[in-house]
């Protein structure tokens, strides 16, 4: 059932992008190309019933050993929670000198048009993470003005809750115990 799911998925998210006929290759993978720029590779693995998003950040590793360093701390600190990762993370693949963002759809529980809400959000984010890879690959990259906001969490953009209140119960991280 959750291929299934995972076919309709991609038949409406290839009617959102005027692209009918999207399908899944025998490997369960479909690759678009976005704006030239880069490929947002969707694979379903029947196994989990799990639908992978994910896409280049950034090929080929800067060489200066600090930069790769940079690199690497600012993509940490980006993915902590998945938090400017889409609820996702990066990986690493070091002989291929290849840095891959990726996020999980879990089919099972999935209606037809998650993939169409969700692909947007996903694509937004990698175009800003490349964005800041080639910046910090090409020593221009200032965190300052070039570093994404993190959110702390228990926040929310537009809410009135405190800064580090727990869910607008008015408790501190560390407080003893929550009063609910």
């Amino acid at each position: 059932m959750s291929l299934e799911n995972a076919e309709q998925n991609l038949k409406e998210f290839g009617k959102e992008l005027n692209l009918e006929g999207l399908v899944f290759d025998e490997n369960h993978t479909c690759i678009l190309g976005i704006d030239n720029a880069f490929s947002l590779h969707l694979t379903y693995e029947p196994n989990s019933d799990r639908l992978y998003l994910y896409s280049p950040i950034l090929d080929g590793l800067p060489q200066d050993p600090k930069t790769k360093l940079l690199l690497y701390e600012t993509l940490l600190e980006g993915s902590m929670l998945g938090g400017q990762m889409a609820g996702g993370g990066v990986g690493v693949a070091t002989k291929e000198e290849l840095i891959l963002m990726h996020c999980v759809i879990e089919m099972a529980i999935a209606d037809v048009l998650t993939l169409r809400r969700f692909a947007p959000i996903f694509v937004e984010a990698v175009e800003k993470w490349r964005a800041v890879a080639d910046k910090i690959k090409q020593g221009t990259y200032d965190k300052e003005r070039d570093g994404l906001k993190l959110q702390t969490m228990g926040g929310r953009p537009g809410s009135s809750q405190q800064p580090g209140s727990i869910s607008g119960t008015g408790q501190k991280p560390g407080d003893t115990y929550i009063k609910i």
